[in-house]
């Protein structure tokens, strides 16, 4: 998936529209004024205010029944329902409440059923009771979902980190960080190209260093643990989707570095075209992470009965 981003609210799934446009955050610091005479007054942190959260978001009938799912929505807001909010990258942003939405219907059929709504909402953070030891929509104490490698995670480690929530979850982890490897592998190897072209005897000098690179984000993808969770019912065909899509970006990742490794002037167009399929098939594979990401979170319970 290109340009757009998904992010899960509750059990709905959103596209945002127009990433740096459409989604923005507020934080803030709250202080105190004391005044004091013929002097400026002094200020005293009195605590933090709720993050606040505005997005535009698309519901499509791609992916999605856009009446059912708004209608969630609506009764969230209604309910005045704390629900987990989710990146599409498995980032979670915490627990919030919906406290107003503006909605246009862009897209009906002939015969005037909503095939997509566009909207606007405001989210804003709720921590609960202060008294109790956790907010509402938390899996466990200290649980995130890293978006960077798993030694990255902040907080304590989930008591069930062994258990096949905690499997799925670390096997998203490493999905996020090698396509990221990936993406920059890739880069490096597109970048060969315009320093061959300006000089062949630098490009010559950094082949090995790029060879490498390949090799290291082939390696990263997790083929293998991917294929470990193909047991995995409730969410089967997006696994079987994600290891498809990455067993042919390592086949494609390899090939390029063999190119690169035999004759880096004269394979180097082959070996950037097959970086560039490596790079297109784990951005297609990004809607499926995203939604892996995201049902871990905010559906744990139907991971309970599968081996990892």
């Amino acid at each position: 998936m290109t340009g757009n981003v998904y992010a899960v609210l509750g059990e709905t799934e959103l596209e945002i529209i127009a990433w740096l446009d459409g989604l923005d955050m507020r934080f803030a610091a709250r202080y105190a004024e004391q005044a004091l005479i013929g002097r400026k007054g002094l200020l005293q942190h009195t605590g933090f205010a709720p993050d606040e959260v505005k997005m535009r978001v698309l519901l499509h009938a791609q992916w999605c029944q856009p009446a059912e799912e708004l209608a969630k929505l609506k009764r969230i807001m209604d309910d005045t329902e704390p629900v987990a909010f989710v990146l599409g990258s498995g980032e979670y942003r915490g627990v919030f409440v919906l406290t107003d939405m503006d909605v246009t219907s862009t897209q009906t059929d002939g015969n005037g059923v909503a095939i997509a709504f566009e909207a606007e909402m405001s989210l804003v953070e709720y921590i609960g009771d202060p008294a109790l030891p956790e907010p509402p929509g938390v899996i466990a104490k200290g649980y995130r979902i890293p978006v960077g490698a798993a030694e990255e995670a902040t907080g304590d480690a989930a008591p069930g980190a062994s258990s096949p929530l905690g499997g799925i979850a670390a096997v998203v982890s490493e999905a996020v960080s090698a396509a990221g490897q990936v993406a920059a592998a890739v880069s490096e190897v597109r970048s060969l190209v315009s320093l061959t072209a300006a000089s062949p005897m630098a490009a010559s000098s950094v082949v090995a260093g790029r060879v490498d690179g390949l090799v290291r984000a082939a390696g990263a993808l997790p083929v293998e643990a991917l294929g470990a969770l193909s047991g995995a019912a409730a969410v089967a065909s997006e696994v079987s989707r994600v290891a498809s899509a990455f067993s042919g970006a390592r086949g494609a990742l390899l090939e390029s570095a063999g190119w690169l490794q035999s004759d880096p002037i004269g394979y180097l167009g082959a070996a950037a075209d097959r970086a560039g399929d490596a790079a297109r098939l784990c951005e297609g594979a990004a809607g499926d992470v995203s939604r892996l990401a995201a049902r871990v979170v905010v559906r744990g319970g139907e991971f309970g009965g599968v081996a990892t």
